[in-house]
């Protein structure tokens, strides 16, 4: 068996936790763990379930473990523990550190770095270390009176369906299960045998093996013609070839002579006055815009002798005189705008004649350059007329007629001797069909009376992993086990004075307290003895977890479970707790404590807890 001992835990920002706190969890046998409700006491077992195991009993998300009132936006945490095998100590440190969506999680063996590259593959290795899976892990690591609580209050049948799910006996009903599938499978599996068999005797009945056939002579064909006609196919394909040529060649004479063209072609000069001609569009534009300007002005000049106000006569002659100035400006301003627009209307006309000349050059460029093209495509060497090929084709015609009588004949024969090949192959199939046929009969019967026998064996599987086979006996010995070793508990719990006693049938299990030698029914005894009850089974349930599980874990975390016992018991328990070998307790309360033992207490401050 190995031994875990949980030395040292480090963790920030976790829960209801904030920044440097720190554990020693071996310093003491039995520690009180003490703080108001809320303030994260039970958290602590929870963050040792993520250390190791990457997850929590409450199946708390990893966004929802950092404290949402602290500063920082991570979290991390660090514990040392170590494996003993009989006198060797290796020690581990696991550390886990959260920052936004990523997890880093790193391993070190007596020193050295053993961490995986894949973070999962990594606390598989922890799991490996450990010994044991999740859920027995958090078992022997915490327990809760509301757990046993439940069991305790629980009805009969439900007291046995706990037990089987805390002694992992649901994997004999689930073997049962894969034999009850199997007996399925074997079973369809000899119906198909018993139908193949009578299948193979059916067939092996009613089969006649029909008598083989003779093969024809295949005369043979004369290859010298298929030659000569491949000569001649030659030289027909060169005659339509040439034919071929010829007709692209006077395509392309034709092309040429329907081209006309300039010769002596010379490209454009670019307008002269390009330069002049963009400026003076720009000042149409700003003479434009003054003209507008000056009528404007001139329309918004009233000339009026009388005043408005008081009917007095006014010298209007500087008025005038400014709209006879501005008439001016404007007549002057017209007729340079309509002398420019003049010029700028021939100059377009000239840069458009330019322009069509450009394109004229262009399209006899092309027309040019199409003809030198054409005259380089067109061979001087080749007839003007088509070749005749009937002569060449009228022999072809006679030497295939005769190539293909001689075929034909050639072709039927082998394929008389063809359909005769099948024909005598199907025979022999038949014949070695009903040679398997016939020894597949004598292997069919075996198998069938293989699996008839496999039938047996898996009923009496089935039988023996039944809720009442091998699931009943490992629960009537385990149950055995359990009562043993509560009644130690419950002895050094209650002076000698209380005993359980289990009652296990098919459907329930039933627990009577023997009290003084009196039995009673569980739920007539106080409160006090029943936190007893409750203790003593607590104790013996992660002493026999810890046998069945291979490893033995020296931290347990016991949550209130001193909340109904009386002084006496409550010594009475931390006698019990110190008498437990490689053992450390904590405690978990919010007012209980004891002098003999070391206490740790939880201050919650702006909604951020502390260990002190």
């Amino acid at each position: 068996m190995s031994n875990i001992t949980l030395k040292k835990l480090w963790f920030d920002n976790m829960f209801s936790y904030g920044e440097n706190n720190f554990i020693d969890l071996e310093k003491s046998r039995i520690t009180q763990l003490t703080a108001p409700n809320g303030s994260g006491k039970s958290s602590i077992a929870m963050i040792i379930q993520e250390a190791l195991y990457n997850k929590n009993v409450k199946g708390i998300k990893k966004a929802d473990i950092l404290n949402r009132w602290s500063k920082k936006k991570s979290w991390k945490v660090k514990l040392e523990f170590s494996q003993n095998i009989g006198d060797t100590e290796i020690t581990y440190e696991v550390h886990v550190a959260r920052t936004g969506a990523q997890t880093k999680v790193q391993l070190w063996e007596d020193g050295v770095d053993i961490t995986e590259h894949k973070v999962l593959d990594t606390y598989k290795k922890i799991q490996q270390i450990i010994g044991t899976d999740f859920e027995v892990f958090s078992q022997l690591s915490y327990q809760s009176s509301t757990d046993l609580l439940e069991f305790l209050k629980a009805t009969d049948a439900n007291r046995k369906k706990f037990l089987i799910n805390l002694f992992n006996l649901e994997k004999y009903i689930a073997i049962g299960e894969k034999v009850k599938s199997k007996s399925g499978a074997v079973d369809r599996e000899l119906v198909k045998l018993q139908g193949e068999l009578k299948s193979i005797q059916d067939f092996l009945a009613v089969t006649d093996i029909p008598e083989k056939k003779t093969e024809v002579f295949v005369p043979s064909v004369d290859q010298s013609l298929q030659q000569e006609i491949g000569v001649l196919q030659t030289k027909l394909d060169n005659l339509h070839s040439t034919n071929k040529k010829i007709d692209k060649n006077k395509l392309y004479i034709e092309e040429r002579n329907n081209l006309i063209f300039q010769s002596g072609l010379h490209e454009p000069a670019e307008f002269e006055f390009w330069d002049e001609y963009q400026t003076l569009k720009q000042d149409l534009i700003v003479l434009k815009r003054d003209i507008t300007q000056l009528e404007n002005d001139v329309s918004n000049i009233k000339v009026n002798d009388t005043c408005p106000a008081c009917g007095q006569t006014i010298d209007t002659s500087h008025l005038e005189k400014l709209k006879a100035d501005l008439k001016d400006q404007l007549d002057e301003k017209t007729t340079l705008h309509l002398e420019g627009m003049t010029k700028a209307t021939k100059w377009s006309n000239e840069i458009k004649a330019i322009d069509d000349k450009k394109k004229e050059y262009l399209d006899n460029r092309r027309k040019i350059e199409r003809f030198e093209t054409l005259t380089q495509l067109i061979d001087h060497n080749l007839p003007t007329e088509h070749l005749d090929a009937q002569d060449i084709q009228l022999h072809i015609d006679t030497l295939n007629q005769e190539f293909t009588t001689q075929d034909k004949l050639a072709f039927e024969a082998l394929e008389h001797n063809k359909s005769v090949g099948i024909h005598n192959a199907r025979v022999d199939a038949l014949i070695d069909q009903k040679n398997d046929f016939s020894n597949r009969q004598n292997n069919v019967k075996s198998d069938t009376l293989t699996k008839s026998n496999q039938i047996n064996s898996l009923n009496i599987l089935k039988k023996a992993f039944s809720t009442s086979g091998i699931v009943a006996f490992k629960l009537e010995n385990l149950t055995k086990e359990l009562e043993v070793s509560i009644n130690h508990y419950l002895s050094l719990l209650s002076d000698g004075q209380f005993q359980v006693e289990f009652k296990l049938d098919k459907e329930k299990l039933n627990i009577s307290v023997i009290n003084n030698g009196l039995a009673t029914p569980i739920e007539t005894v106080s409160g006090g003895e029943f936190s007893r009850i409750q203790t003593s089974i607590l104790l013996a349930i992660r002493s026999l977890l810890s046998k069945l599980g291979g490893s033995s874990i020296n931290l347990l975390f016991l949550d209130e479970i001193t909340g109904v016992l009386d002084d006496e018991g409550k010594d009475k328990l931390i006698e019990v707790l110190q008498s437990e070998p490689n053992l450390n307790v904590f405690l978990i309360s919010h007012d209980f404590t004891h002098p003999l033992i070391d206490k740790i207490s939880i201050v919650k401050e702006d909604n951020i807890s502390s260990i002190q």
